[in-house]
């Protein structure tokens, strides 16, 4: 199986060494590099080195302020480009974005790759399906809650949706035996002078935007 490294490349001056340590571990037939514009020179300066090795090099642009959204987006994207190629990403070449990159390469299920005590190490590969089963109308409120950016109650919710305040604070709030959105961390509320403010969580914009996969309710009672 022909297999590509994906590595970030950002302020550390030591990326190109945990690159090339990484790559005699796991051997790789390409690379692709993501780096934002400012770092697009070290970037060049890798690609020019790895195609001196014979390795085929492709460099794609980051934001100027790297998200996790953006990571999982690119990460997911070139998880589907390479279907039946194995992917390895190695994710100590930018201590910024290593726990994002790690978390990415979790939810695509593909090979992780890092430095621990001066040696290169495998993570286990961890196809990782949101745990928890969430119903349609779970998904309807977190749909609502991004398209709206975010709500100043759950009446407003409630309205919105046309949906009853019990069954909208069901899904919110969750019972002593169901978790609702905001215990299993997919919305975020704050009190501001007696109402609720509820906004997604980064994971809830992850699992909106399609990033993070979600098991369906087998059985829908509410």
């Amino acid at each position: 199986m022909r297999s590509t490294m994906v590595a970030i490349i950002g302020d550390d001056s030591d990326a190109p060494d945990v690159l090339y340590r990484g790559l005699r571990e796991f051997s790789s037939d390409r690379v692709v590099l993501l780096s934002e514009a400012k770092h697009a020179s070290r970037s060049e300066g890798i690609k020019k080195d790895l195609e001196r090795m014979k390795i085929p090099v492709t460099t794609e642009s980051l934001s100027s302020r790297v998200s996790m959204e953006e990571v999982f987006s690119r990460f997911a994207r070139i998880n589907e480009r390479e279907t039946g190629n194995k992917i390895i990403v190695n994710v100590d070449t930018d201590y910024q974005s290593s726990c994002i990159a790690l978390s990415a390469a979790f939810v695509n299920g593909v090979q992780a790759i890092g430095m621990m005590q001066d040696n290169i190490i495998a993570y286990p590969i961890m196809k990782f399906s949101y745990y928890n089963a969430l119903s349609d109308k779970k998904m309807t409120v977190l749909q609502s809650i991004a398209k709206r950016g975010e709500y100043d109650s759950l009446e407003s919710i409630s309205r919105e949706l046309k949906m009853s305040l019990p069954l909208v604070t069901y899904h919110i709030r969750g019972t002593r035996d169901k978790p609702g959105l905001e215990e299993l961390g997919l919305v975020e509320t704050r009190r501001n002078r007696g109402k609720i403010i509820t906004t997604l969580s980064p994971l809830g914009r992850l699992i909106v935007n399609g990033l993070v996969e979600v098991k369906k309710e087998e059985k829908r009672r509410k």
